[in-house]
């Protein structure tokens, strides 16, 4: 039987690794039409002064008038509206590159731990 060697499975790791990458909120301190002016926005997380609804998630933002508007979801079609005068705080979705790097340490790790452990099951 013909082993795959860890060369094929440290490419498959960081390949998802690069393709996923790991997210992470950050609060921005510049205020919600700023933020939403950026075309690479995709999400953002609000903290509303409501205290019903304390953080909700905007797939796809947008100003409409004077309320942010956008799915709940990313598969979503309804839309919501939070009005600007209920933002507390707004938040973007942004790699963590720490976090990325661990992950993909921890998949070699395991990687080189697996390879390890077939070669004492190899017969002498």
């Amino acid at each position: 039987m013909r082993t795959v060697g860890w060369e094929r499975w440290a490419l498959v790791g960081s390949m998802l690794v690069g393709a996923a990458g790991c997210m992470t909120w950050r609060v921005e301190s510049v205020t919600p039409r700023e933020v939403l002016s950026r075309p690479e926005i995709t999400a953002v997380r609000i903290t509303t002064t409501d205290t019903l609804r304390a953080a909700i998630e905007i797939y796809d933002p947008v100003l409409a008038g004077d309320s942010i508007s956008g799915h709940p979801t990313q598969r979503a079609v309804a839309r919501v509206y939070v009005p600007l005068r209920n933002v507390r705080t707004i938040a973007t979705r942004r790699k963590n590159l720490g976090k990325t790097l661990l992950f993909g340490l921890g998949i070699a790790g395991g990687v080189v731990v697996y390879a390890l452990l077939q070669e004492l099951n190899q017969p002498i």
